[in-house]
């Protein structure tokens, strides 16, 4: 590639980097606002919604599912490319470093910053016991019944993201040995990963196991990492032929199929009457798939669609999602308990959000950039892995 192609291809990559990060804080703000309905006094209680307001709120839980989407399609495409490839290779190490460094310090200092701002408020039954404890440190709390929902309940997906980190050099050697230079095999491997989700569902839906947390384990979503790791896949291939973007009509089409899916997944989950057991199979998998198309839409297409998903607000708030995410759930325990939050949703929904962003900008301004910033000296930088937009 000569100097000048890859200076003409600068301003391109900035955008499809500024879409993922527009779509993550879509996805941390769904699930804030989840939760700002989920733990107040006055939400009705019990399994079925019948207010429309109250199923729309519920289905922004899905902002979860995207952040698994989003994982498998960022993380995989070093995989991918290196498949592909004569004699391409992944350095485990450099990865290894990237993601501990990526999610690790801003994680622990919110372990201790939750248990401090617990105790001064009052918030006990928030706080796990000594021998509790080292499951946090650990990544290990939704593996014990007893700390699933303790200190800082949304935690539980950050188990199940690094029991994926920890996976996935397997199924990229996997993918490189038997797959070089095959795609098709790379295609049937990420099949069968969607395949262990539907049979684990299913094993979980029918065996009678006495215990809740295998429906939160890394096999209940390896499917969805697996969606975004075919989206990853079909972007690397596109980029291997030099295939030009995605016209604007085809871009659009994808976008709002992606959404459709979202949607009827969040309908389909609403509906206790229609196929109920396929529904406990495919758990929120048609969602998944949905974002996936709205991912390759992001990075492969063109139009003002595309453009629309990284507009500026939603990029910034994507830039410092990770903290936003770690901290909104216990600002909202600690402010209830305080009774700082109005009984009202709009007001409620303002503060939280405020404090949530003072928190995300704390947390990637103090902690979670200057590490990144560090161990980026420690390796060379590639243009393909923007140092801000590092997941």
């Amino acid at each position: 590639m000569t100097a000048g192609s890859s200076k003409s291809s600068q301003p391109q990559r900035a955008r499809r980097s500024t879409g993922l990060d527009g779509l993550r804080g879509l996805a941390a703000l769904s699930v804030l606002v989840f939760h700002v309905w989920l733990y107040r006094d006055n939400r009705p209680k019990g399994g079925h919604r019948t207010a429309l307001f109250d199923q729309v709120m519920f289905a922004l839980h899905l902002g979860l599912i995207c952040f698994f989407v989003l994982s498998g399609y960022l993380l995989y495409r070093a995989f991918s490319r290196a498949a592909l490839q004569p004699s391409g290779r992944v350095g485990t190490r450099d990865y290894a470093r990237r993601r501990l460094a990526r999610i690790v310090p801003a994680y622990y200092v919110s372990i201790v910053g939750c248990i401090a701002m617990y105790a001064i408020v009052g918030y006990n039954k928030g706080i796990p016991s000594l021998n509790e404890l080292p499951l946090f440190f650990l990544f290990a709390q939704t593996y014990s019944k007893s700390t699933q929902w303790v200190l800082n309940p949304v935690t539980w997906t950050l188990c199940v993201e690094l029991a994926f980190y920890i996976l996935l050099p397997l199924l990229g050697w996997l993918a490189i040995r038997f797959g070089r230079a095959h795609a098709g095999r790379q295609v049937l491997m990420l099949v069968s990963l969607i395949a262990i989700t539907i049979t684990w569902n299913g094993m979980v839906h029918w065996e009678t196991w006495g215990l809740s947390a295998p429906r939160r384990w890394l096999p209940s979503f390896l499917g969805h990492f697996a969606l975004g790791m075919l989206a990853a896949l079909w972007v690397t291939l596109r980029r291997e032929r030099k295939a030009p973007p995605l016209g604007s009509v085809v871009s659009v089409l994808l976008l709002l199929v992606g959404a459709a899916l979202v949607v009827i997944n969040a309908a389909w989950q609403e509906d206790p009457t229609t196929l109920p057991d396929l529904r406990m199979l495919l758990t929120d998998l048609p969602a998944a798939a949905g974002f996936a198309l709205i991912i390759a839409a992001v990075v492969c297409g063109s139009g003002r669609a595309t453009r629309a998903v990284g507009v500026k607000p939603l990029a910034e708030l994507g830039v410092i999602s990770y903290g936003v995410y770690l901290w909104h759930l216990p600002l909202i325990l600690a402010l209830r308990q305080l009774g700082l939050l109005p009984e009202y949703f709009p007001p409620r929904l303002l503060i939280v959000l405020g404090v949530s962003i003072i928190a995300g900008l704390i947390s990637w301004r103090v902690f979670e950039r200057p590490v990144i910033n560090w161990e980026a000296r420690r390796e060379s930088f590639t243009p393909d892995r923007p140092l801000k937009r590092t997941l």
